[in-house]
């Protein structure tokens, strides 16, 4: 798996010192250059995705590999206040799946469970 930037999206975060997505990789794989992100080495890549959550313009994605699904199909995050909602799109964008993922714990103490739903269901943008 790989991470794949979005350059029609990705602004480089130019009112930070650092790109919201450099500063969270773990590996230090990502830098800007031209105003936008760049990946230093995709071979280098943990996988950890902590960039495709981060990214505020969702300009970051995930291209998944023929063994896990069909070729060039891609897995996307937009992060909300308790949860993460990743999009699994085909080669031609159109949406296939949406998983909303809870990232916090409710008021019991315990975390709720995921569920996968249409982009028609989600009260998202």
């Amino acid at each position: 798996m790989t991470v794949r930037i979005d350059y029609s999206r990705c602004n480089g975060c130019p009112k930070r010192a650092e790109a919201c997505c450099e500063e969270v990789c773990p590996g230090n794989l990502l830098y800007r250059s031209g105003g936008k992100a760049q990946l230093r080495d995709r071979a280098e890549c943990w996988d950890c995705f902590a960039c495709v959550k981060v990214c505020p313009l969702g300009a970051l994605s995930v291209e998944l590999p023929f063994q896990i699904s069909e070729a060039r199909n891609t897995l996307s995050a937009r992060m909300a206040s308790h949860h993460i909602i990743w999009t699994l799109r085909d080669r031609t964008g159109a949406v296939i799946q949406t998983y909303i993922i809870q990232n916090r714990v409710d008021e019991s103490g315990t975390k709720p469970r995921s569920s996968a739903v249409s982009e028609k269901e989600m009260d998202v943008p």
